[in-house]
């Protein structure tokens, strides 16, 4: 809690704020959490600069790598993710986090659906409430949350070329963790011990896949 209240004052006192797809968000926590991420990905080559992270139409890519659940954990999927050569040029500072899920780093509902408690029951989650979903690939409009920050539907497949192969997610049903999650998404051994997505139309839909079988990563612009 001292390091991020020290490092938000100290870019707060250092940097202009820039203009942002939604300015209700500077300052906020998630600003402060992506603002890191660029500095430690290299992303931004003074620490002091602003992150532009608030999308109010965001998008969805594909790794162009695939992996086994051997990530690094959630936070090495988020580095995955910002240094992929498909990730978006513009806005040159936009953050990308991993769309995986483990029992305490990522969590997206508690409850299933999150029907006890709505948003609340996010934890470090990458999608937004209310808000609509494109590819990054082509612009095409695939989803849209709803007030929990969860997609109820999907109108298209999250990419193009459309992809059907597991994909591995750590969901269970109604949007809630599954058990294994590959130890956090730490190792890459072992069969019937994930959740998977089947296919980039079915990511609110999973199954129980292999953390020993190598798959895309799902990175959301936040």
């Amino acid at each position: 809690m001292r390091f991020w209240i020290s490092f938000s004052l100290f870019v707060f006192l250092h940097c202009t704020h820039p203009k942002l797809d939604n300015q209700s968000e500077f300052g906020t926590e998630s600003f402060w959490e992506n603002q890191f991420l660029l500095c430690l990905t290299g992303k931004i080559s003074d620490c002091r600069e602003t992150a532009v992270p608030v999308c109010k139409n965001c998008r969805f890519f594909s790794t162009s790598t695939t992996y086994t659940g051997a990530r690094g954990g959630i936070s090495g999927a988020d580095a995955i993710c910002m240094n992929d050569p498909k990730k978006p040029t513009s806005p040159a500072r936009a953050v990308f986090k991993a769309f995986l899920a483990d029992d305490v780093n990522r969590i997206a509902c508690i409850s299933s659906d999150c029907l006890t408690g709505g948003a609340s029951e996010n934890k470090n989650w990458i999608l937004k409430p209310n808000t609509s979903y494109y590819r990054a690939v082509d612009g095409g409009n695939f989803a849209i949350t709803n007030s929990a920050g969860i997609f109820t539907a999907h109108l298209q497949h999250a990419e193009s070329p459309t992809i059907t192969t597991p994909i591995l997610t750590g969901f269970s049903t109604g949007w809630t963790s599954v058990t294994n999650h590959c130890n956090r998404w730490s190792d890459g051994t072992g069969t019937s011990n994930a959740g998977v997505a089947a296919n980039s139309v079915s990511l609110p839909n999973p199954s129980i896949g292999n953390c020993s079988s190598a798959s895309i990563i799902f990175c959301v612009e936040q």
